[in-house]
């Protein structure tokens, strides 16, 4: 499934793979990929997302963890995640980006030619607005094993107070987890 979004000025192409990869893959040169996830904390009233971009090599380019109030669904902190994604791609002034979530329903919504219904259709709307702003992505769903650093940086907004940001670096706690998706 290919959609297309134009503007004035720039043409964005956004797809869906045929069969989703189990492991993360570093893009192509030039290109960089930006993972993201939500967790929720329904017992402690509220959820956490994570973003983590990557260059052709693997390195990281930046990385943030997030609390969130308590989403209506997991699809809507995966919305709210997705959305995260595009915003710090595009304050860290990167123009070619794949972004890459595992909640399946989150990533077809964004691919569609129809506007979504579901109760997470205006965040939706608002991503495919904002990668308008960039020369060229793409939005692919991948399996949680896939995922697993941004999955780490989601559960790791249950540590922070709002928002924690690194640029070119991870926290030490997560060193493990970023060896293992390079392996």
């Amino acid at each position: 499934m290919v959609v297309e979004f134009f503007d004035a000025h720039e043409q964005v192409s956004c797809s869906l793979p045929r069969s989703p990869r189990a492991r993360w893959a570093p893009p192509l040169a030039g290109s960089y990929k930006a993972n993201f996830d939500a967790a929720v904390f329904e017992e402690r009233n509220f959820g956490g997302i994570g973003v983590v971009i990557r260059d052709y090599m693997g390195e990281i380019i930046g990385a943030l963890s997030q609390k969130i109030l308590l989403p209506q669904s997991v699809e809507h902190a995966e919305a709210l995640a997705a959305s995260r994604a595009v915003q710090l791609a595009t304050e860290l002034c990167l123009f070619d980006v794949i972004f890459e979530g595992d909640s399946l329903r989150v990533i077809t919504a964004i691919n569609s030619a129809k506007a979504c219904r579901a109760m997470f259709g205006h965040i939706v709307e608002e991503i495919r607005g904002r990668s308008l702003s960039l020369a060229r992505c793409q939005f692919k769903h991948i399996r949680r094993e896939g995922n697993s650093l941004a999955h780490a940086l989601a559960r790791r907004a249950g540590l922070t107070a709002d928002t924690d940001i690194w640029v070119e670096e991870l926290p030490i706690d997560l060193d493990d987890v970023f060896q293992c998706d390079l392996s």
